[in-house]
């Protein structure tokens, strides 16, 4: 059973998958690009340590163990280095629509949004399945040749393919357990993104003008690290509702920018012509929060106002 949390976001998601998931291609573009990169860079032997045979690559040639091992960590600061400078214009981006990780949460979901249909919950298994498997063999390529699982003795090949089908099992039960709770408590790079993002550029922007929200509550119950999308400007309460000074959480360091509360706001929301919805992507320095926008209308007519004048 979900935590009360997680069935109402799925809820939700589920309203607004009826209507079409706008993102939902571009997504699955984006993290598609992510597995290929972690794929290509040990399989063409840009770099790589093979723990099996020895073989292990930088820049193609063949090296030994600590070469590779710089190449490696190379690699991988390359890898945080790119995820690090998107991060400083559109924050947590790669957190939202990149990370392979959070992906595996939304397959889960998946799972759930088809609970009516067995043959559609059974393909949304396998695709969730060929997923994890191919990000968990992407990440042991780093690691490990796979010409060990036909070349290797039985026992290279049991401890490899024990160590794929723990990864896995670790992916299933993130799938169906963890899933976003794990970006919010344990990831090492949300945990250090949260603490070095200021206000990005550009985000989820929140705005009572030219139509005013209707507080329905839609975009808080749908977004998968529990905050506030209206309020990303300010400093919420901790995970657990405390407000002492150590717990609080900064909006625009929390958000991943996946988009979820915009689609939600786009299914509750009225469109008129030329208005836009309360939610959307822009220039966080258009962003207001709630009553601002009120406020500031009310002074404006109030007759003893200076702005009357």
């Amino acid at each position: 059973m979900l935590p009360l949390s997680e069935q109402d976001r799925v809820r939700v998601l589920s309203a607004v998958a009826r209507r079409g998931a706008r993102y939902q291609i571009l997504r699955v573009v984006v993290i598609t690009l992510s597995l290929l990169i972690l794929l290509a860079v040990p399989l063409s032997g840009l770099t790589r340590v093979d723990l099996w045979s020895g073989d292990h690559r930088l820049l193609f040639e063949r090296v030994d163990l600590i070469a590779g091992l710089k190449g490696v960590v190379a690699g991988i600061g390359i890898c945080f280095g790119i995820t690090f400078i998107t991060n400083v214009v559109v924050g947590r981006f790669f957190c939202g629509w990149g990370c392979p990780v959070g992906y595996v949460s939304r397959l889960g979901e998946d799972v759930d949004l088809a609970k009516k249909s067995r043959l559609r919950r059974a393909l949304q298994h396998l695709a969730g399945a060929g997923f994890v498997g191919t990000f968990i063999a992407s990440m042991m390529l780093w690691w490990v040749s796979p010409a060990v699982l036909w070349e290797g003795s039985w026992t290279a090949r049991l401890v490899t393919v024990g160590i794929f089908a723990a990864l896995c099992f670790g992916g299933f039960a993130h799938a169906f357990v963890w899933r976003f709770g794990f970006c919010l408590r344990v990831c090492p790079i949300g945990l250090y993104y949260r603490y070095v993002t200021s206000s990005s550029p550009i985000g989820i922007v929140f705005s009572e003008k030219p139509s005013p929200c209707i507080e329905c509550g839609a975009c808080e119950t749908i977004c998968p690290v529990r905050i506030d999308p209206k309020r990303l400007g300010d400093e919420m309460p901790g995970l657990d509702g405390s407000t002492e000074a150590h717990a609080l959480r900064y909006g625009d360091a929390e958000c991943i920018r996946c988009g979820d509360c915009v689609e939600a706001c786009n299914m509750i929301y009225a469109k008129r012509d030329g208005e836009t919805p309360p939610l959307r992507f822009g220039f966080t320095a258009n962003r207001t929060t709630p009553g601002e926008g009120a406020d500031a209308q009310s002074e404006s007519s109030d007759p003893a106002s200076g702005a009357a004048k």
